[in-house]
Formats: structure tokens, sequence, C-alpha cells
């Protein structure tokens, strides 16, 4: 395994780990009482660079609702193109 699978594998963890957690959070949310608590805080802050980059390229016009979904077809897009990358 050469460095640049070693690197695109390293980016297929962080693309999933981040799917794992939008979806964790969008299921959460609705029983999340306290949004100050330490259990809801590790998703906002886990998961809010990957909204910021999802608001950054729609460009402000998805509503803050739908941000999730549109972050979870982005990182869709970078699996797909990574995994085409790889070497079989």
């Amino acid at each position: 395994m050469g460095a640049l699978d070693f690197l695109l594998r390293a980016v297929l963890f962080l693309v999933d780990t981040a799917t794992w957690l939008i979806l964790a959070r969008s299921l959460v949310q609705p029983m999340i009482r306290n949004p100050k608590g330490a259990f809801w805080q590790v998703f906002v802050i886990a998961t809010e660079p990957v909204f910021r980059v999802s608001r950054l390229l729609s460009a402000g016009r998805v509503p803050e609702r739908w941000i999730w979904l549109v972050s979870l077809a982005w990182l869709t897009v970078v699996r797909i193109v990574v995994k085409l990358q790889l070497r079989p």
C-alpha cells in the first residue's frame, strides 16, 4: 500500500466518521432537552465544521433545517470520488 492509498483511506475514515456523526445528531436532536449539555455539545462540535463547509458551498441558499441533508450529500460525493481513486 502506497502513501496515496494510505491518505485516501484516511480521508474515507474521516468522511465515514462525519457521516455517522451527522446521522446521530439528526436522530438525537429531537430528544435533547438541554442544548448546552455535554452530550449534545459533542455532536455539535464534531459536525459543525462539515456544516460550515456545506453552508459555504450552498452559498446560503439552503435553509438551516436542511443543512444536515446537504452535508450528507456532499460527503457522499466526496466518498464516491475517493473510492474511485483507490486502487483495487
